[in-house]
């Protein structure tokens, strides 16, 4: 299933969006999300600055605009929005920019006059690894957007980074994404179920405690949707399901 809505093909030298539908565990679509991707190919990899990054995202905000557009008058049959939530990545240091925080709840309350939410993903560092300056500022702007109703993701969960507790226990969170392709390569590895019975077991805590939904990302064969559906997942994501679109 490819992504609903027609947007035009829009490439920079240096980077590219794609976009990857969220599917329920009915295969109902849930959401999508857009991504950006930096050109790897060159002998040095792109390092965009701070200024690079603020039109970047201005450029993502704009599509996720565009596409919630396209779809704010499509609904399922039970009367629920279609695509109720649009992803977008960021990564977790930028959110220190009071500038962008202003520029994604702007287009938070954008997207609600469509009946769609808008959640960030952090794709990032914990904030373990930024100073205690920076980390009052991320959370600061973090908890502004939630009071604004932008809801928040944390991506590529890590069940053996104990550095990241603090944020799932500070109730920052709406959804914790996890990379099923990295799990799948770690389970066979291993060839230890302990690792499968700790994060089964985590992953229930964690709904109970702070009612977070869990995402399995990166959802690449058979073989791996069917590891995703014996965990307690509530949303699935890869090229199993939707393959990724350029924008």
């Amino acid at each position: 299933m490819n992504a609903t809505g027609s947007v035009p093909l829009y490439y920079h030298a240096e980077h590219y969006l794609s976009r990857q539908l969220i599917l329920t565990r009915d295969d109902r679509p849930f959401g999508s999300e857009i991504r950006i991707h930096f050109d790897d190919s060159a002998s040095a990899p792109f390092t965009p600055e701070a200024h690079q990054m603020s039109g970047i995202y201005s450029e993502v905000l704009m599509q996720t605009r565009l596409i919630a557009f396209s779809l704010k008058d499509h609904n399922t049959t039970n009367g629920s929005k279609y695509l109720s939530r649009r992803f977008v990545c960021v990564r977790q240091s930028d959110l220190a920019n009071s500038a962008l925080t202003e520029e994604l709840i702007q287009s938070g309350d954008a997207l609600r006059e469509y009946g769609q939410t808008l959640v960030i993903a952090l794709n990032e560092l914990p904030l373990s690894a930024v100073s205690f300056v920076e980390k009052k500022k991320i959370l600061r702007n973090v908890y502004l957007l939630k009071d604004h109703g932008v809801e928040i993701a944390f991506d590529d969960y890590n069940i053996d980074n104990q550095s990241i507790e603090i944020l799932t226990t500070l109730d920052l969170f709406d959804y914790i994404k996890i990379s099923i392709s990295s799990l799948d390569l770690s389970l066979k590895l291993s060839g230890n179920p302990e690792l499968f019975n700790r994060l089964h077991e985590r992953m229930t805590m964690l709904t109970h405690n702070t009612k977070v939904a869990f995402i399995a990302d990166r959802v690449e064969h058979a073989a791996s949707h069917i590891l995703a559906r014996a965990l307690p997942f509530d949303y699935f994501q890869g090229n199993h399901y939707s393959p990724a679109d350029n924008l």
